[in-house]
């Protein structure tokens, strides 16, 4: 045995030795390690640690990693392809998406692209009801399924019929059950961002530019109610919500606080005073970090999604904390529902359901997908209804729970 080790050894320096004198080598080749280039699939490491695909590189991703790409990247994730386009951009996918840069993309790599962690066990079954499959810049568009486009849904809403209503760049669309998808014309010039519709099919939306609350009535007809909201708000952003008695709430998101207009037409404070520690209180003497969204429970509280935990706001102006939630890279851009008891907010990479018990837990799509949420409903028989946006598709999503 000893000897055919021997054997070998010798055989293997004199195959070594042959290859040196083909390529030139031998006494004349320096000593020290040979460099081997990198793998095509191996990313370098830019700044901050973050890994960088280069021009001609490829990559599979793994759970929570980030990596940056130039302009012109494809990313392939769940059979679904995202084209990068320009700087700045912000792409989430799921493990195992492949990110590819031609080798024409020379440019600054400074687009973000991030894998969820791992899927939890907890899934929930989604099917896409209306919108396009891939992403791009599309103006508002009437049709069926794939083939409505839509230019960002800020956000949705339930009208009697079971129709969603939503805000999108300023127009109101209505979404059938089938994915038919329609816009409301418009008797004036408005520009709407958040929405609400009450029990007779008034439909409430605050106008973007002049930041005034506007009713639009079911035959069309569209005026201002209530007083001018810029005479109580500073800036803009937030969504709305209308009770039984015709009560419009907004979440004043810039000056963290809970508004609230009667159908008198009266203005007050339900509760925060502006300060952004996020200390339970009542009224002005509560504080909120950024409340972005609204749902009443059973009990008739409102829950405020606060950017990253759920508050309850009681009748009188008591806010408690219901639970701690992960906060989003645009927290005005969060979404809550309620179901059955659960409350349900977006979040980056998931859907967060936060139990009766306070229990909170993570749920992603069944296929192992989720596409960046901008807005969330439930119709309270256990469907939620998501709309997408900013990093995926915009589209608008069925979920079952």
């Amino acid at each position: 045995m000893a000897t055919s080790r021997k054997t070998s050894r010798n055989y293997l320096a004199a195959v070594v030795a042959l290859a040196l004198a083909a390529c030139g080598g031998g006494a004349g080749v320096p000593s020290g390690p040979i460099v081997v280039a990198p793998a095509i699939n191996t990313p370098a490491t830019g700044a901050n640690g973050v890994q960088i695909i280069p021009a001609g590189g490829s990559h599979t991703m793994a759970a929570g990693e980030k990596v940056l790409v130039p302009s012109g990247a494809i990313v392939t994730s769940n059979g679904s392809t995202v084209n990068i386009n320009g700087s700045d951009n912000t792409i989430n996918v799921t493990a195992g998406a492949v990110v590819r840069v031609p080798s024409s993309s020379t440019g600054k790599a400074d687009n973000t692209v991030v894998a969820s962690a791992a899927a939890p066990g907890v899934t929930v079954a989604a099917q896409l009801i209306a919108g396009p499959s891939t992403m791009g810049a599309y103006d508002p568009v009437d049709g069926t399924g794939d083939q409505a486009r839509f230019g960002g849904l800020y956000q949705l809403t339930l009208d009697g019929a079971g129709n969603l209503i939503g805000t999108d760049r300023g127009r109101l669309r209505r979404i059938t059950p089938a994915g038919v998808v329609s816009t409301l014309p418009a008797s004036i010039a408005l520009t709407f961002e958040g929405v609400a519709v009450d029990g007779t099919g008034n439909i409430y939306g605050t106008d973007s530019i002049s930041n005034v609350l506007y009713r639009r009535t079911p035959d069309g007809a569209e005026q201002p109610w209530g007083p001018d909201w810029s005479k109580v708000m500073v800036n803009k952003g937030g969504q709305l919500l209308v009770d039984g008695a015709g009560t419009v709430y907004r979440a004043d998101f810039d000056n963290r606080r809970i508004l609230k207009i009667s159908a008198a037409g009266v203005v007050s404070v339900l509760a925060g005073g502006g300060s952004g520690d996020g200390n339970d209180g009542v009224g002005v003497n509560a504080a909120f970090h950024g409340p972005c969204a609204m749902v009443f429970d059973a009990s008739g509280a409102l829950l405020v999604n606060d950017s990253d935990a759920i508050r309850k706001i009681l009748p009188n102006g008591t806010v408690t904390t219901v639970a701690k939630i992960p906060k989003r890279i645009i927290p005005v851009d969060g979404s809550i529902a309620i179901d059955h008891g659960n409350i349900y907010a977006a979040t980056d990479s998931a859907i967060v359901r936060v139990a009766p018990n306070g229990t909170v837990e993570a749920m992603h799509f069944a296929n192992g997908s989720m596409p960046y949420i901008m807005t969330l409903v439930s119709d309270g028989n256990g469907t939620l209804y998501a709309g997408t946006g900013w990093s995926s598709p915009v589209q608008v999503w069925k979920i079952t729970l």
